[in-house]
């Protein structure tokens, strides 16, 4: 028998996964290939059982498939059957309600969706929003509502954040938002489990204690290194994290579990409880695991420590490759989506880093000179874990941070006293709020140290740098060195893995520094123009054949000047995925917020060398005012001492020698006493490069229009940014003088009234 079968049965279920998902085939297909392959697997068995094993991975190839299959079809048959059409939906809620600034969010079960008079029963989940906040429903309500099941759009841009895959991750079929209260009825309370019940109520009043012993944004730290709820913490302090690599102790993962784990069968020992310590240990895990939501991370913990205990009850060796793939192959196959889930690579990846790679590494170490075991250890399991995921974090957030090991091994020593006392606080809180104070005293202490120690060395100069993604082949050729240098060497044959094991340790840190030096794998030689999907507004990346970049606008929601975020993050997802961390020059094209607001969000993350903007200052009449949103961005700019240059027709932005940018509008004289004036005295720019040339026209309407027309003796271009989103205030003739050949409308749902 092959040792360590269950490695081999998850990994093959997991690539049936991937064929299913890059196959467009009938799960009925790969279910019959299951069946086929059990067959031949049982006349292996009674013929000649030396490959019994390879049959048998081929039923779990097939397996993998028409479970990845199954959920594609199921997936797909909802969204064709329901989606967009009103309905009466009968469901309960699933999880507890979750309280947003203006309104509730409520997972709801569904149980029957009513369409067109006809019931249909069905098992998917949706979110419901509902204005206000409701605080009358908790888990295990029955509720009956009108609504319109829809899904978010898939995003415009690599790299953005993508809605409708992280509600697919989850298991959300839909969204259904509702503006009436009054319409979501409750009809029992009688749905259910009554753990998961009893373990949300805990978690409720638990997680309250926190919030009430100290400040707001600390409770809500606590309560995410504790109970993993991160929703109530705020977006600069995950960014932060994020950035610095210590966003996984905001998330509930091994180290809460191990410290559950001992605390119970320290308990247990200290009460002098010697039968039932399994039991009594693994419901303890369950009602945990329950408590925290059930996350990827928490459940691969959860699983790994179960089955420990089992292999410590049976008097069996605890292998932890069997652990780990016996922990995947159940989610997988409760949930095959997971595969695809970032969480889940990650959570795997930095387990089997630490897991294969810290003997490895401890060795070097004590080579070294090393012989302090707690900092040694600290560094073995931060390295580990770093090494399991980096190529993850470089495809999925291209991100690399040189200061997370640091980062790690100051904050995770911080975190695992935090943990214990926000625990503690919480329970003890129950019984008296003094002494939760007491403890959360202490733990407030621990919290300012840790913010103090994450925002000095988020501010360290090329602590963290984005990067463009390599090709996948230089991911699977890093894991597989990495497996070479890693495994030990006795178990190999001796004819060939020493030169084997030194050629991947020679590879190794040449394929590390592949990924981390931002080559630009596209091979760009030429001039590049990106059109970014803002929704209604514009940002256009350009790309010089020197390096040499330049933004023209920033996209910019409803409000985003007071909010602050909103399309900016979708820009810098955008430039984050080619790898920007610099702007040459950011040019803001007029000061209306669909194109100008994204700064904001763009500003304090983006090094920008120079801004050029449009002469609109204090040049219009009373009837249209600029912005106070803008103003402050152009003195945040000259505050920072990064040059703010007015530009005129006539006027050359020298970015490549090759390429010729010439200003073609507004004039000195500022058109004035139009429909908008801000509109109208937009920058327009002329870009010629060899054959190709391109005209960004802004949001110039008529006056500019004719304006152009008088002025030059032609303005055709190849490529044409329609003016101002296609709206109606354009002239025909002024399309007909440009005569593009191709066209970009930046547009999406207007939601300016203009």
């Amino acid at each position: 028998m092959v040792s360590r079968p269950l490695v081999y049965i998850t990994l093959t279920f997991a690539l049936g996964l991937l064929i299913a998902d890059n196959l467009t085939i009938s799960s009925d297909f790969y279910f019959a290939g299951s069946l086929i392959m059990a067959c031949i697997t049982l006349i292996a068995y009674f013929i000649d059982s030396r490959g019994i094993f390879l049959f048998l991975l081929g039923v779990f190839l097939f397996s993998g498939a028409a479970f990845g299959a199954s959920e594609k079809n199921r997936q797909l048959s909802f969204q064709d059957r329901f989606l967009g059409k009103d309905a009466i939906i009968e469901g309960y809620l699933c999880k507890e309600p979750e309280y947003r600034p203006g309104k509730t969010v409520y997972k709801i079960q569904v149980e029957k969706i009513i369409q067109e008079g006809e019931a249909h029963i069905t098992k998917a989940k949706v979110l419901v929003y509902i204005s206000g906040q409701q605080k009358s429903l908790w888990y295990g309500d029955e509720v009956r509502f009108s609504g319109t099941p829809y899904r978010p759009i898939s995003p415009g841009n690599p790299g953005q954040f993508s809605y409708a895959e992280y509600l697919g991750d989850k298991g959300i079929w839909a969204l259904i938002s509702i503006d009436s209260p009054e319409s979501f009825i409750k009809t029992g309370s009688a749905k259910g489990h009554f753990l998961v019940k009893t373990a949300l109520d805990l978690k409720q009043r638990l997680s309250q204690v926190n919030r009430s012993t100290m400040e707001a944004s600390q409770g809500a730290i606590v309560n995410g290194v504790v109970f993993g709820q991160r929703g109530e913490i705020d977006p600069e302090t995950m960014e932060i994290f994020s950035e610095i690599g210590i966003v996984h102790i905001l998330s509930v993962s091994g180290l809460n579990i191990g410290l559950i784990v001992a605390g119970s069968l320290g308990l247990l020992k200290l009460l002098n409880i010697q039968r039932g310590v399994f039991s009594l240990t693994s419901l303890t895990i369950l009602f945990y695991t329950y408590i925290t939501g059930i996350e990827i991370a928490v459940f691969r913990a959860s699983v790994m420590a179960w089955l420990y205990l089992l292999a410590k009850k049976i008097g069996r060796d605890n292998d932890w490759p069997t652990t780990l793939s016996g922990a995947a192959l159940i989610i997988l196959a409760f949930n095959p989506e997971a595969i695809f889930n970032p969480g889940f690579q990650l959570s795997f990846g930095a387990t089997w880093g630490i897991l294969l790679l810290g003997p490895v590494i401890d060795e070097a170490l004590k080579k070294t000179g090393l012989n302090n075991g707690y900092l040694r250890g600290s560094l073995w399991v931060s390295m580990g874990a770093q090494l399991g995921t980096l190529p993850l974090i470089v495809y999925h957030y291209n991100l690399f941070s040189p200061v997370s090991l640091l980062a790690n091994l100051l904050a995770v020593p911080l975190a695992g006293l935090i943990l214990p006392l926000g625990l503690a606080a919480s329970l003890t809180g129950l019984l008296s709020i003094k002494i939760a104070l007491i403890i959360n005293s202490a733990n407030a202490a621990l919290l300012d140290f840790l913010m103090l120690i994450a925002k000095f060395i988020h501010y360290i100069p090329g602590g963290f740098f984005y990067i463009q993604a390599p090709p996948p082949a230089i991911f699977f050729a890093y894991y597989f060195c990495l497996v070479i240098v890693a495994i030990d060497t006795e178990n190999w044959n001796r004819s060939s893995p020493v030169w084997l094991k030194r050629t991947a340790g020679a590879l190794l840190p040449m394929l590390m520094l592949v990924m981390i030096c931002n080559f630009n794998w596209q091979g760009q030689e030429d001039l590049e123009v990106h059109v970014i999907d803002v929704g209604q507004g514009d940002s256009i990346f350009i790309v010089f054949p020197n390096g040499r970049n330049m933004l023209i606008d920033t996209g910019g929601w409803k409000e985003e000047y007071k909010k602050g975020r909103g399309a900016g993050e979708s820009v810098l997802a955008y430039l984050r995925r080619l790898g920007i961390n610099k702007l040459d020059a950011l040019v803001l094209s007029h000061p209306h917020e669909d194109h100008c607001a994204g700064a904001i969000y763009l500003a304090p993350r983006l090094e920008i060398k120079s801004v050029l903007v449009s002469p609109s200052r204090g040049f219009f009449d009373s009837k249209e005012t600029v912005d106070p949103g803008y103003n402050r961005i152009i003195s945040d700019f000259v505050r920072k001492q990064v040059p703010v240059q007015e530009l005129f027709a006539g006027d050359l932005i020298n970015m490549d020698p090759v390429v010729e940018i010439r200003v073609l509008a507004p004039r000195t004289n500022l058109i004035t006493g139009t429909r908008s004036d801000v509109n109208n005295n937009s920058l327009v720019l002329s870009l010629r490069y060899k054959a190709s040339s391109f005209l960004f026209t802004g949001d110039i309407e008529k006056e500019s229009q004719s304006m152009l027309l008088e002025n030059y003796k032609s303005l055709e271009h190849r490529v044409m940014k329609v003016p101002h989103h296609g709206s109606r205030h354009t002239l025909e003739e002024f399309l007909q003088e440009v005569d593009p050949e191709l066209s970009v409308i930046s547009v999406g749902k207007n939601l300016f009234g203009q």
